[in-house]
């Protein structure tokens, strides 16, 4: 109804579910991206294929346990979205680096 109140765009559940799910495996293919950054080059000169590649269920465990245990919701929208603008922040340096 139009003059309901208390009706919310999005449902606690289902913001931990977007938070937990899509937003998690966002942030953990943002950071492999990134991960050129923060590695050292190796001893070809090339950067390392496999650190991101074995790294992934952390880096996609970590987001993903914050969002579905965190207590302050709001928070933790806040802090997965500062992550993922930092990665993708990262990649845009790798990219007019290169």
């Amino acid at each position: 109804m139009a003059g309901e109140t208390g009706s919310r765009w999005l449902t606690a559940r289902q913001a931990r579910w977007l938070l937990g799910g899509p937003m998690a495996v966002l942030i953990a293919i943002l950071a492999m991206g990134a991960m050129p950054l923060w590695f050292p080059t190796g001893a070809a000169g090339v950067d390392h294929l496999i650190f991101p590649l074995i790294l992934f269920p952390a880096l996609w465990a970590a987001p993903f346990f914050y969002a579905i245990l965190a207590e302050n919701l709001r928070r933790a929208a806040l802090v997965l979205t500062g992550l993922a603008f930092v990665n993708a922040a990262g990649i845009a340096v790798l990219w007019t680096i290169s």
